[in-house]
């Protein structure tokens, strides 16, 4: 599971120093006063230049374009604690987009880095065979994210946990023909990682150019050793957004939490599955993992194509599109296919506000799997709208934690739900991983998009629409995690202890920002 040590100590280690700014500071103004024996004048001076500081950062964070909901917990931790507040903040809180790492990458602005695909404002895609929800579905992603839909032209397999997903990995990577692009969250030097990062050093020993790119703090665990063995090697490998001192450093908070896998720009994978053992259940310890990955071979694999090149180009500075990583290569296949991403370099949320589009729009039924649910005020209101129209709404949340806080978050979002009819169910075989949104049974997304505001506007993120046979394979995976699953009652849901209400509720004010 997502367990990172280095992460947490990072974590630790900011509001250790927070903490320890907040009294040392007092300390050493408690001896000055002393010492100087300062009049009222001066002690109201000092105290007056650590307020201006506090307002100056207070006020801008009101004035941003925000949604109140997201400055909120900010605003309180400097309300409340102003210097644990501000160091937080300058750490955790500030804007990617004026950062100089993306002032100095134009082609990660809009749609630049899009130079194998049809723009939206260049065309509309014929899509009269499909009902009205698709088209729409497809025309709002096409404005909102730029990846085109591919119509007809490309097939999906859905993999089932690790154990469908890294065999059929393990086959591609064995055929590629020209090269290899591989970019994932968490990449473990485990049995299931040597196993296939051995592999794609020996196809780049081969010949065939592989390039890889791994979270830093994600595939924090990866064992150094392990790692100047790939670096030896013929394999490029990039760690993203690498982190030396977390203080006051905004790469600590925004991560590259994508799932891509590129093999000759003809078959490609994404979803919610790593590359770590307990993917495909090999671990020794720990509960059962359920996750889904999507195979997708044909024309909108260039999609995938694209958007690993401007994680490489964000990392390096250099920009790719040659065409030879953009083979003209279609499958028949019935059904739509469109690549979705977003992130803090993004001017929209481009996957959560589809998701509210397909929400919004439901007439008989969604179906969601996911591993967290920190709702914004938007897709929370959605869902509600939505079950109280009288749409058959289902969650499957985990049955076990892979993180406490951030689970305690989920469940303080349940009880609102229940109110309305939203059916909600524990996965109680295991850790429900899966990113999956299923509407009317004819149109859904998988990919890394978890169900909070991480996912929405903080990481980077991938997802694919689809629509065709393969949402008949995901609503047949939906009714078995069902049955693996326990309903929540409502009246004994609100009959849990106060306390635990309580912490829950009080773990929610800060979901914009876990």
């Amino acid at each position: 599971m997502e367990k990172n040590l280095r992460k947490l100590m990072m974590i630790f280690f900011v509001l250790a120093v927070a903490a320890g700014l907040r009294f040392g500071l007092e300390f050493v103004f408690n001896i000055i006063w002393e010492t100087f024996d300062l009049s009222n004048f001066s002690g109201y001076l000092v105290r007056g230049a650590f307020l201006a500081l506090f307002a100056i950062i207070w006020l801008s964070i009101t004035i941003r374009s925000e949604n109140p909901h997201q400055k909120l917990p900010w605003l309180l931790l400097l309300a409340f604690e102003p210097v644990v507040g501000t160091t937080l903040f300058l750490t955790f809180g500030r804007n990617f987009k004026k950062s100089l790492r993306y002032r100095r990458r134009p082609y990660m602005h809009g749609d630049r880095y899009i130079t194998h695909e049809v723009r939206p404002y260049e065309v509309e895609f014929p899509l009269l065979e499909y009902d009205e929800d698709i088209q729409e579905a497809a025309h709002t992603a096409h404005r909102l994210s730029h990846h085109q839909p591919f119509i007809d032209q490309s097939h999906i397999e859905v993999l089932h946990n690790g154990e469908e997903f890294y065999p059929d990995l393990v086959q591609s990577i064995q055929e590629a023909e020209h090269f290899i692009l591989f970019e994932f969250f968490i990449l473990r030097s485990d049995g299931r990682g040597r196993e296939i990062v051995d592999l794609l050093m020996q196809r780049a020993a081969e010949g065939i150019e592989v390039k890889i790119i791994i979270d830093a703090l994600g595939s924090a665990m990866i064992s150094p050793a392990y790692l100047r063995r790939i670096r030896r090697s013929n394999v490029e490998i990039i760690i993203n957004d690498r982190i030396y001192f977390p203080l006051f450093n905004t790469r600590i908070n925004f991560r590259n939490h994508r799932k891509i896998v590129v093999v000759d720009g003809k078959i490609g994978y994404t979803g919610g599955m790593n590359i770590a053992n307990e993917y495909d259940n090999t671990t020794m310890s720990g509960p059962y993992f359920r996750d889904t990955q999507l195979r997708i071979e044909g024309a909108a694999v260039r999609s995938l194509t694209a958007l690993f090149f401007k994680d490489y180009y964000y990392n390096t500075g250099r920009f790719i599109d040659d065409d030879a990583y953009y083979p003209d290569y279609s499958v028949e296949g019935r059904g739509l296919v469109q690549i979705l991403q977003s992130g803090p370099d993004s001017d929209v949320a481009a996957i959560r506000n589809l998701y509210l589009k397909l929400i919004l729009n439901a007439k008989r039924s969604i179906k969601i799997m996911t591993p967290y649910m920190a709702l914004d005020q938007e897709t929370l209101t959605a869902i509600k709208v939505a079950a109280q129209s009288g749409v058959d709404v289902e969650i499957i949340i985990p049955g076990e934690p892979d993180k406490y806080l951030v689970y305690k978050v989920t469940k303080a979002f349940v009880g609102p739900l229940l109110k309305d009819g939203v059916k909600i169910y524990q996965y109680v075989r295991g850790f429900a991983h899966a990113k999956v949104l299923i509407v009317d049974d004819k149109i859904a997304s998988v990919g890394s998009y978890n169900l909070d505001n991480r996912s929405a506007v903080i990481d980077f993120e991938v997802t694919a629409l689809i629509s065709g046979a393969s949402v008949g394979e995901l609503l047949e995976d939906f009714e078995e995690d069902k049955q693996d699953s326990a309903r929540i009652d409502a009246d004994a849901w609100f009959k849990r202890p106060l306390p635990t209400r309580l912490f829950e509720g009080i773990m929610s004010i800060f979901s914009p920002i876990i």
